[in-house]
């Protein structure tokens, strides 16, 4: 299972900073990561996509939603998630 890094409000929700969670591609890692943890949904998903501001990494690099969320990942990959941030 790959090693999953939360920032911000998605610590809050899980009072975890890294966690691992099963799935063969980073679109199943976030729903199974939905369903374990449901106050996630409202965070990273809207209307059943990937709300635009959240940022996730594979290895340090910057996935596209768009393209990315169906990338195999394996037990040695570290994905981190950043959600959306407003400030004013």
């Amino acid at each position: 299972m790959p090693l999953i890094k939360l920032y911000a409000n998605l610590r809050t929700v899980t009072g975890k900073k890294e966690l691992t969670i099963p799935g063969g591609n980073i679109q199943e890692v976030l729903e199974n990561l939905s369903q374990e943890f449901p106050g996630l949904l409202h965070f990273l998903f809207e209307n059943e996509k990937l709300r635009p501001r959240v940022i996730i990494t594979l290895n340090g690099q910057t996935i596209d939603p768009a393209i990315g969320l169906n990338m195999a990942v394996s037990e040695q990959d570290q994905i981190a998630i950043f959600p959306p941030v407003a400030g004013g």
